[in-house]
C-alpha cells in the first residue's frame, strides 16, 4: 500500500482507511459481524474485499470471529480500535447528505439507513425499537444522548416496525409519517424519533 509519507496524523488516517472501499466496509460493520459473502458493496470484487478486509485486520480495526450459535461461522467485526472510526463515518455521512439529490439510479441499503440514523438522531428520547424488513431485523436503541444501531431484534421492545425498504426509506429517510408501515407497541415513541431526524 502507497503512503502519504507525511508526519501528520490525516496522512496516517489516511494511509490506514484511505484506500477506496475501506470506511464504506467500517460502516457496513458499524450495527455488527458480518460474513465474507453479506460484505456486497455495488462495484467491489471479492479480491479488492479480502485485499482491504486483511489490510484493517493487519492493523488492528478488524478481526475475524466464530459466531456463537445458532449461526457458527465466521465473521467481521470491528474491533475496539476500528469502532473509533464510528464518529468519523458518521461525519462523513453528514457531510455527503448535502450533496444527495433524488434517489433514482442509485443503490439502497437497509443496514445504510440504519447507520444514517445514528447521525441524525435528534436525541431525548429512551426505549428500543425493532426495525423489520423482508431482509433484515435491527435494534434502534435509544438514549437521551444516542441512538445505537444493531444487527437483530431486541427481546422486549417498546415498539416495532414492519415495512419493505421504500416505506422504511420513506418514513425513517424522508420522515413521511403516512409510509405504509405497520407499527406495534409505543406509535409516539417512533413518530418522536421521526420528528426528531436532522
Amino acid at each position: 500500500m502507497r503512503s502519504y509519507k507525511e508526519y501528520c496524523g490525516v496522512a496516517m488516517a489516511l494511509d490506514l482507511v484511505g484506500q477506496r472501499w475501506t470506511l464504506l466496509l467500517v460502516r457496513d460493520l458499524l450495527p455488527g459481524p458480518r460474513r465474507f459473502r453479506d460484505l456486497t458493496l455495488p462495484g467491489l470484487t471479492p479480491n479488492v474485499l479480502s485485499d482491504r478486509l486483511h489490510h484493517l485486520e493487519a492493523h488492528g480495526l478488524v478481526e475475524n470471529v466464530l459466531l456463537p450459535p445458532p449461526a457458527s461461522c465466521h465473521a467481521w467485526q470491528l474491533t475496539e480500535a476500528g469502532r473509533r472510526l464510528e464518529p468519523v463515518v458518521l461525519a462523513l455521512g453528514g457531510f455527503g447528505a448535502a450533496y444527495m439529490g433524488d434517489p433514482d439510479g442509485f443503490t439502497m441499503d437497509l443496514r445504510w439507513l440504519m447507520v444514517s440514523l445514528m447521525r441524525r438522531y435528534g436525541g431525548g428520547l429512551d426505549g428500543l425499537i425493532a426495525v423489520h424488513a423482508p431482509s433484515a431485523v435491527y435494534t434502534l436503541a435509544l438514549t437521551p444522548d444516542r441512538l445505537v444501531s444493531r444487527d437483530g431484534a431486541p427481546v422486549r421492545p417498546d415498539a416495532a416496525l414492519h415495512a419493505d425498504l421504500p416505506a422504511l426509506g420513506a418514513l425513517l429517510g424522508r420522515r413521511q409519517e403516512d409510509a405504509p408501515v405497520r407499527i406495534e407497541g409505543d406509535r409516539e415513541l417512533v413518530f418522536r424519533l421521526v420528528r426528531g431526524l436532522a
